[in-house]
Protein backbone atom coordinates (compact mmCIF):
# COMPACT_ATOMS: atom_id res chain seq x y z
CA UNK A 1 0.00 0.00 0.00
CA UNK A 2 3.02 2.47 0.81
CA UNK A 3 4.43 1.78 -2.71
CA UNK A 4 1.18 2.72 -4.44
CA UNK A 5 1.94 6.52 -3.33
CA UNK A 6 5.61 6.32 -4.89
CA UNK A 7 6.85 8.73 -2.60
CA UNK A 8 10.58 10.47 -3.16
CA UNK A 9 13.11 8.44 -1.17
CA UNK A 10 14.41 11.22 0.95
CA UNK A 11 10.20 11.21 1.96
CA UNK A 12 10.65 7.65 3.36
CA UNK A 13 11.01 7.23 7.09
CA UNK A 14 9.99 3.62 9.41
CA UNK A 15 9.44 5.49 12.61
CA UNK A 16 7.96 3.89 15.25
CA UNK A 17 4.92 5.84 16.84
CA UNK A 18 5.36 4.04 20.26
CA UNK A 19 2.03 3.69 22.48
CA UNK A 20 3.48 5.67 25.48
CA UNK A 21 3.82 8.48 22.96
CA UNK A 22 0.55 8.39 21.08
CA UNK A 23 -1.33 8.35 24.57
CA UNK A 24 0.87 11.21 25.93
CA UNK A 25 -0.54 13.86 23.12
CA UNK A 26 -3.64 14.17 23.93
CA UNK A 27 -6.27 13.29 27.53
CA UNK A 28 -8.16 10.04 27.21
CA UNK A 29 -11.04 8.26 29.59
CA UNK A 30 -9.96 5.00 30.30
CA UNK A 31 -12.04 2.64 27.97
CA UNK A 32 -9.67 4.75 25.31
CA UNK A 33 -6.54 3.65 27.07
CA UNK A 34 -7.73 0.22 27.20
CA UNK A 35 -8.64 0.47 23.21
CA UNK A 36 -4.76 1.45 22.24
CA UNK A 37 -3.66 -1.06 24.40
CA UNK A 38 -5.72 -3.95 23.70
CA UNK A 39 -6.73 -2.74 20.12
CA UNK A 40 -2.99 -1.44 18.68
CA UNK A 41 -0.31 -3.91 17.27
CA UNK A 42 1.87 -1.30 16.17
CA UNK A 43 2.10 2.55 14.71
CA UNK A 44 4.72 3.35 12.03
CA UNK A 45 5.03 6.79 10.24
CA UNK A 46 6.10 6.17 6.91
CA UNK A 47 5.98 9.11 4.62
CA UNK A 48 6.63 12.52 5.35
CA UNK A 49 5.81 15.13 2.88
CA UNK A 50 7.67 18.32 3.19
CA UNK A 51 9.59 21.36 0.93
CA UNK A 52 12.69 19.44 1.44
CA UNK A 53 11.39 16.04 0.87
CA UNK A 54 8.56 16.64 -1.97
CA UNK A 55 9.62 20.12 -3.25
CA UNK A 56 6.31 22.31 -2.73
CA UNK A 57 6.17 24.69 -0.97
CA UNK A 58 4.36 24.94 2.78
CA UNK A 59 0.95 26.68 2.80
CA UNK A 60 -0.35 28.43 5.94
CA UNK A 61 -3.40 30.93 6.60
CA UNK A 62 -4.93 31.90 9.92
CA UNK A 63 -7.45 28.57 9.86
CA UNK A 64 -4.83 26.42 8.02
CA UNK A 65 -1.29 25.07 8.43
CA UNK A 66 0.20 22.33 5.99
CA UNK A 67 4.33 22.63 7.01
CA UNK A 68 4.41 18.78 6.17
CA UNK A 69 1.85 15.38 5.29
CA UNK A 70 2.07 12.58 7.08
CA UNK A 71 1.14 8.65 5.94
CA UNK A 72 1.03 6.80 8.86
CA UNK A 73 0.10 3.30 9.23
CA UNK A 74 -1.46 1.55 12.06
CA UNK A 75 -1.74 -2.09 12.44
CA UNK A 76 -4.85 -3.10 14.05
CA UNK A 77 -5.68 -5.95 16.60
CA UNK A 78 -9.39 -6.04 15.75
CA UNK A 79 -10.70 -4.70 12.78
CA UNK A 80 -14.32 -2.94 14.11
CA UNK A 81 -11.73 -0.61 16.36
CA UNK A 82 -11.05 1.06 12.95
CA UNK A 83 -12.94 4.06 13.23
CA UNK A 84 -12.45 4.97 17.31
CA UNK A 85 -8.95 5.06 16.92
CA UNK A 86 -8.15 6.69 14.10
CA UNK A 87 -10.66 9.46 15.54
CA UNK A 88 -8.42 9.60 18.33
CA UNK A 89 -4.97 9.68 16.12
CA UNK A 90 -6.23 12.76 14.28
CA UNK A 91 -7.01 14.67 17.31
CA UNK A 92 -3.28 13.49 18.62
CA UNK A 93 -1.18 14.94 16.07
CA UNK A 94 -1.62 18.37 14.85
CA UNK A 95 -0.32 18.07 11.32
CA UNK A 96 -1.98 17.20 8.39
CA UNK A 97 -2.66 12.89 8.82
CA UNK A 98 -3.09 10.11 6.36
CA UNK A 99 -3.41 7.26 8.12
CA UNK A 100 -3.37 3.56 6.24
CA UNK A 101 -5.11 1.16 8.82
CA UNK A 102 -4.40 -2.47 8.52
CA UNK A 103 -5.85 -5.44 9.24
CA UNK A 104 -4.69 -8.74 7.97
CA UNK A 105 -3.94 -8.04 4.36
CA UNK A 106 -6.31 -5.13 4.10
CA UNK A 107 -6.47 -1.10 4.30
CA UNK A 108 -8.75 1.46 5.29
CA UNK A 109 -7.80 5.18 4.46
CA UNK A 110 -8.92 7.92 6.59
CA UNK A 111 -8.25 11.64 6.43
CA UNK A 112 -9.41 14.47 8.19
CA UNK A 113 -9.11 18.26 7.77
CA UNK A 114 -7.72 20.27 11.03
CA UNK A 115 -8.59 23.80 11.68
CA UNK A 116 -5.86 26.10 13.90
CA UNK A 117 -7.45 26.17 17.31
CA UNK A 118 -7.98 30.11 17.19
CA UNK A 119 -8.14 30.09 20.94
CA UNK A 120 -4.91 27.40 21.38
CA UNK A 121 -2.69 27.96 18.08
CA UNK A 122 -0.83 24.91 18.82
CA UNK A 123 -4.07 22.70 18.93
CA UNK A 124 -6.47 22.10 16.08
CA UNK A 125 -9.71 21.49 15.41
CA UNK A 126 -10.48 17.57 13.54
CA UNK A 127 -13.54 18.32 11.14
CA UNK A 128 -14.80 15.98 8.35
CA UNK A 129 -13.30 12.75 9.22
CA UNK A 130 -13.95 10.18 6.27
CA UNK A 131 -12.32 6.97 5.64
CA UNK A 132 -12.31 4.33 2.60
CA UNK A 133 -13.63 1.08 2.45
CA UNK A 134 -11.44 -1.46 3.13
CA UNK A 135 -8.46 -2.65 0.44
CA UNK A 136 -6.69 -5.15 -0.50
CA UNK A 137 -3.90 -4.23 -2.73
CA UNK A 138 -3.28 -7.72 -4.19
CA UNK A 139 -7.11 -7.70 -5.20
CA UNK A 140 -6.56 -7.41 -9.23
CA UNK A 141 -10.03 -5.86 -10.21
CA UNK A 142 -9.71 -2.76 -12.51
CA UNK A 143 -11.66 -0.26 -9.74
CA UNK A 144 -8.61 -1.59 -6.91
CA UNK A 145 -5.82 -1.61 -9.68
CA UNK A 146 -6.96 2.19 -10.62
CA UNK A 147 -7.04 3.50 -7.25
CA UNK A 148 -4.17 2.23 -6.11
CA UNK A 149 -2.49 4.03 -9.42
CA UNK A 150 -4.44 7.27 -8.79
CA UNK A 151 -2.32 7.65 -5.38
CA UNK A 152 1.06 8.47 -7.05
CA UNK A 153 2.31 11.69 -5.56
CA UNK A 154 4.85 12.40 -8.28
CA UNK A 155 1.95 12.42 -10.67
CA UNK A 156 -0.37 15.44 -9.43
CA UNK A 157 0.12 18.77 -10.71
CA UNK A 158 0.25 21.37 -7.78
CA UNK A 159 2.25 24.06 -5.89
CA UNK A 160 1.70 23.49 -2.23
CA UNK A 161 1.15 20.99 0.18
CA UNK A 162 -2.08 21.59 0.71
CA UNK A 163 -3.34 21.38 -3.06
CA UNK A 164 -1.56 17.97 -3.05
CA UNK A 165 -3.36 16.87 0.07
CA UNK A 166 -6.69 17.96 -1.53
CA UNK A 167 -6.41 16.07 -4.68
CA UNK A 168 -5.54 12.74 -2.01
CA UNK A 169 -8.18 13.50 -0.17
CA UNK A 170 -10.58 13.59 -3.64
CA UNK A 171 -8.98 10.52 -4.56
CA UNK A 172 -9.79 8.96 -1.73
CA UNK A 173 -13.31 9.77 -2.34
CA UNK A 174 -13.71 8.33 -5.51
CA UNK A 175 -13.52 5.06 -4.54
CA UNK A 176 -17.10 5.08 -2.94
CA UNK A 177 -18.09 6.71 -6.09
CA UNK A 178 -16.51 3.78 -8.06
CA UNK A 179 -17.80 1.27 -5.86
CA UNK A 180 -21.63 2.51 -7.21
CA UNK A 181 -20.40 2.74 -10.96
CA UNK A 182 -18.00 0.08 -11.57
CA UNK A 183 -15.19 2.32 -12.97
CA UNK A 184 -12.85 4.75 -11.46
CA UNK A 185 -12.16 7.99 -12.30
CA UNK A 186 -9.90 10.98 -10.82
CA UNK A 187 -11.86 13.77 -9.36
CA UNK A 188 -10.63 17.47 -10.00
CA UNK A 189 -11.54 20.36 -8.12
CA UNK A 190 -14.43 21.33 -10.32
CA UNK A 191 -16.50 18.63 -10.22
CA UNK A 192 -15.72 16.59 -6.77
CA UNK A 193 -18.53 19.00 -5.23
CA UNK A 194 -21.16 17.67 -7.87
CA UNK A 195 -19.89 13.89 -6.65
CA UNK A 196 -20.16 14.53 -3.02
CA UNK A 197 -23.91 16.33 -3.33
CA UNK A 198 -24.93 13.51 -5.19
CA UNK A 199 -23.68 10.51 -3.11
CA UNK A 200 -25.05 12.46 0.10
CA UNK A 201 -28.22 12.10 -1.72
CA UNK A 202 -27.77 8.71 -2.68
CA UNK A 203 -27.06 7.73 0.96
CA UNK A 204 -30.38 9.78 2.48
CA UNK A 205 -31.94 7.84 -0.28
CA UNK A 206 -31.27 4.10 0.75
CA UNK A 207 -31.73 5.35 4.37
CA UNK A 208 -35.00 6.08 2.86
CA UNK A 209 -35.93 2.81 1.19
CA UNK A 210 -34.71 0.94 4.51
CA UNK A 211 -37.01 2.80 6.97
CA UNK A 212 -39.77 1.61 4.32
CA UNK A 213 -39.08 -1.99 4.00
CA UNK A 214 -38.93 -2.00 7.67
CA UNK A 215 -42.50 -0.30 7.32
CA UNK A 216 -43.72 -2.37 5.04
CA UNK A 217 -42.67 -5.24 7.35
CA UNK A 218 -44.97 -4.53 10.27
CA UNK A 219 -47.69 -2.92 8.19
CA UNK A 220 -51.20 -4.63 7.63
CA UNK A 221 -53.33 -1.93 6.18
CA UNK A 222 -53.64 -2.40 2.26
CA UNK A 223 -54.41 1.06 1.25
CA UNK A 224 -50.89 1.93 3.50
CA UNK A 225 -49.15 -0.85 2.53
CA UNK A 226 -50.40 0.39 -1.12
CA UNK A 227 -48.71 3.95 -0.30
CA UNK A 228 -45.45 2.72 1.06
CA UNK A 229 -44.67 0.37 -2.02
CA UNK A 230 -45.19 3.24 -4.33
CA UNK A 231 -42.63 5.65 -2.41
CA UNK A 232 -40.59 2.80 -2.49
CA UNK A 233 -40.34 2.30 -6.12
CA UNK A 234 -40.24 6.07 -6.41
CA UNK A 235 -36.97 6.33 -4.50
CA UNK A 236 -35.97 3.02 -6.06
CA UNK A 237 -36.38 4.99 -9.55
CA UNK A 238 -34.10 7.96 -8.10
CA UNK A 239 -31.15 5.98 -7.20
CA UNK A 240 -31.26 4.50 -10.56
CA UNK A 241 -31.18 7.91 -11.84
CA UNK A 242 -28.25 8.89 -9.60
CA UNK A 243 -26.02 6.06 -10.28
CA UNK A 244 -27.15 6.37 -14.07
CA UNK A 245 -26.36 10.29 -13.92
CA UNK A 246 -22.61 8.98 -12.37
CA UNK A 247 -21.65 7.00 -15.34
CA UNK A 248 -22.87 9.91 -17.65
CA UNK A 249 -21.01 12.52 -15.73
CA UNK A 250 -17.96 10.25 -15.56
CA UNK A 251 -17.96 9.73 -19.87
CA UNK A 252 -17.87 13.28 -20.20
CA UNK A 253 -15.08 14.01 -17.74
CA UNK A 254 -13.36 11.07 -19.94
CA UNK A 255 -13.97 13.55 -23.55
Amino acid sequence: MIQSFNPPQRAVVNTVITKKLFMDQIKLTPTEKKLIRDDISSIHMRIVLQPQTIGLMEYETDEYQFKQIVVSEIVLNRQNACFALAKLLQQAFPYPLILLLKYGEEYMVNWAEKRINLADKTKRVVENLEFTRWINPANTDSVTKDFLNSLDITKPQCNNLKELFDILKNRFYMLSVADETGNYIEATPDNILYYREQMTLLTQNREEQKNIIEALKNETQFNIKLKLSCELKELQNFEYLIINNFKTHELSCIK
